[in-house]
């Protein structure tokens, strides 16, 4: 009887050893799938966080215009467009923009702006507005911002937003 368990036991000894390499092979598949996962996971986030970036830029030059009343110019007839410098198509290429860092960001081609003139030349502000139709009329522009960065791997946002002016009858 005793030889009968010595020679079991001598069997089963290479069993174990390729059980446990399974169970290795399985865990190390898993780490691989988990570090897969996470790197699309970080890759998706970094996308997302410069489709942000794209937005915010894009939004921050369209306000900065918006505020400024020197870029919507009550001046020619539908068409009319003001744009920054070096861009194509427009009537004029000299939109400032005031805010130095979003100067910086034009200057450099990451962004730019385009105001161009829409509707009729002037007709009576909408009942909304809340002002005395016989002493206004109004003017509406479509500004236009937009963000590119796509060389850098960063993006393009493109931002456009009516506005209406007010003028003064005289």
């Amino acid at each position: 009887m005793g030889k009968q368990d010595f020679t079991f036991r001598r069997h089963q000894q290479g069993a174990i050893l390729v059980i446990a390499l399974m169970f290795l092979l399985t865990i190390t598949l898993f780490t691989i799938s988990s570090m897969r996962s996470s790197n699309i996971g970080l890759k998706m986030a970094q996308n997302e966080e410069s489709r942000v970036a794209a937005v915010q830029a894009a939004q921050a030059l369209a306000d900065a215009i918006v505020a400024n009343p020197a870029s919507t110019p009550v001046v020619g007839t539908t068409g009319f467009t003001v744009c920054t410098a070096g861009q194509a198509g427009c009537t004029r290429n000299n939109l400032a923009v005031n805010d130095e860092i979003l100067a910086a960001a034009v200057a450099s081609n990451h962004l730019a702006a385009r105001v161009e003139r829409t509707g009729t030349i002037f007709r009576p502000p909408p009942r909304i507005v809340e002002s005395s139709i016989d002493k206004f009329s109004s003017a509406s522009f479509r500004v236009t911002t937009t963000y590119d960065r796509v060389a850098e791997g960063l993006g393009r946002q493109q931002i456009t937003e009516g506005v209406l002016v007010l003028v003064p009858k005289q």
